[in-house]
């Protein structure tokens, strides 16, 4: 059956609403706005790593008070790359994977080791209220370096 225009546009509406969604969580993330960041998810969302074997996820973070200290407290400053996610709908519910690249580092300080991790998101959502919402992400690093030589030298401050 060919889906109506009112399906057809739904759907599309739907798709530009978790790309705008991914948007923000990559922004209020690296901008450590715990608040934003924790809103996105559903009141029982779930941020984990990937689990390797049978040892537990390195990373399990469930809950809005949660997940909104982990964004505000994580130790690190960077910048998300995502790209765009390979989305299937299904009502009320979707899924999605996401390429990602994160360049970040420790501190402020030029010395502190810098990281540079690939990898992609499995992510589940659920549409409460007309919204999208992150269910449940998992975080898959293929590639992880981190390295003390990046940046500039530093430089005598100016008088």
């Amino acid at each position: 059956m060919i889906p109506s225009i009112e399906q057809r546009l739904q759907a599309t509406e739907d798709r530009l609403a978790i790309i705008d969604l991914e948007a923000t969580y990559a922004r209020s993330f690296d901008e450590h706005d715990g608040a934003t960041w924790s809103s996105l998810f559903t009141d029982d969302g779930i941020y984990q790593s990937r689990p390797v074997g049978d040892e537990p996820p390195a990373t399990f973070i469930q809950g809005a008070i949660e997940l909104e200290r982990y964004c505000r407290e994580a130790p690190f400053d960077g910048i998300h790359l995502l790209h765009l996610p390979q989305l299937r709908l299904d009502g009320d519910s979707a899924s999605a994977r996401i390429h990602l690249q994160f360049h970040g580092s420790w501190s402020q300080d030029l010395d502190a080791p810098r990281l540079a991790m690939q990898g992609y998101y499995d992510v589940a959502y659920r549409r409460l209220e007309g919204r999208w919402r992150i269910a449940h992400r998992v975080t898959t690093a293929f590639a992880r370096e981190q390295r003390t030589t990046l940046g500039y030298p530093r430089q005598p401050a100016l008088h």
